[in-house]
């Protein structure tokens, strides 16, 4: 724990000069389970999107498991793919691959007829072209089992972005924590971005770059297991606080100085071993989903309700307890 807070205390320490919400788009959170609970989901981790939330939950994956996401965000005006694999190595240790696609279409490019002059009555743009956006991340992560409460992971990335004729690549990294003192108790943590990701802009049409840093950034939750009152049957509680370093003020939660916290909580209720309901908070919007499971699959959805950016529907596909057989020795 000595080492965690060193660890901690380094990365407040760390420069934190960068651009004010750069890395917007690395959070939208990712994965249909993790969206139904509010995006409260560092410190349960327990899919393949532990890749992205926490790369210590891989330890929550004994076998091989897939997920595979598809989601229309904000009315469809964006959507949003991914998919994941967990690959256990040993006992302890888990390696996991991530891939992220948002992408979105029909984006006009304006010109006006006379560009040496001022907009007026005659002189109005008009649509040149459409172009389309896509952002790609590859995440490659590794986690080991330290003991048996405690469990640590490591996941970098590599950025993609794609919009007309401007294009830009990164790289980032994140370490993830996952501290289980009780059975049914666990904290997360997940300090992105450790070292500043940059991403680097460039365009030939016209001869220009330049260069953007996403300030680091903290995700830290915990998780409670119970029996839900009543119908007595497994449920899970949790909580979680995004916390940014680059001055968000008002369109943060709360803030203090450069110091801004998002909130999120969830909720799952396990009915059946085929059946999960999830509801949460998302900052201030409600979400809900269901997954159902049968055998080794599973089906995911989510809903997203937001007031400015409309509705958003998430679904995912998930394939667990992949086994691989091996010859035996003659």
């Amino acid at each position: 724990m000595k080492k965690l807070l060193l660890l901690i205390i380094i990365f407040l320490a760390a420069n934190l000069s960068a651009e004010k919400y750069a890395g917007e788009f690395l959070n939208l959170g990712v994965g249909v389970k993790a969206k139904s609970l509010g995006n409260s989901f560092v410190a349960i981790a327990d899919d393949p999107t532990a890749i992205f939330w926490n790369s210590a939950g891989m330890q929550n994956s004994p076998n091989i498991r897939i997920d595979i996401m598809h989601s229309e965000e904000f009315a469809g005006n964006l959507k949003y793919d991914t998919f994941g694999l967990i690959y256990p190595l040993g006992e302890k240790n888990r390696l996991g691959f991530l891939l992220t696609r948002i992408g979105i279409s029909g984006i006009p490019i304006t010109e006006l007829p006379y560009p040496d002059l001022a907009p007026s009555d005659t002189n109005q743009p008009y649509v040149e072209k459409y172009v389309s956006n896509a952002d790609y991340t590859g995440y490659f992560a590794l986690s080991s089992k330290i003991s048996s409460k405690l469990s640590f992971g490591i996941s970098s990335k590599i950025i993609y972005k794609d919009i007309g004729v401007i294009s830009a690549s990164g790289l980032g990294l994140d370490f993830g924590i996952l501290y289980q003192p009780k059975k049914n108790i666990k904290f997360g943590i997940n300090l992105r971005d450790y070292f500043g990701t940059v991403i680097n802009w460039k365009s030939d049409e016209y001869n220009d770059s330049y260069i953007e840093m996403v300030n680091p950034n903290i995700l830290v939750g915990m998780g409670f297991d119970f029996l839900f009152p009543i119908i007595k049957t497994p449920a899970t509680f949790s909580l979680q606080s995004d916390i940014f370093f680059e001055d968000r003020n008002f369109a943060a939660q709360m803030h203090y100085k450069k110091i801004s916290f998002d909130f999120h909580s969830g909720l799952e209720i396990k009915f059946a071993e085929f059946l999960s309901v999830c509801c949460g908070i998302d900052r201030k919007n409600p979400t809900a989903g269901i997954s159902l499971n049968y055998k080794n699959f599973s089906l995911n959805y989510a809903f997203h309700t937001h007031g400015e950016l409309k509705n958003t529907h998430r679904i995912s596909l998930g394939i667990s307890k992949i086994r691989l057989k091996r010859k035996k020795s003659s």
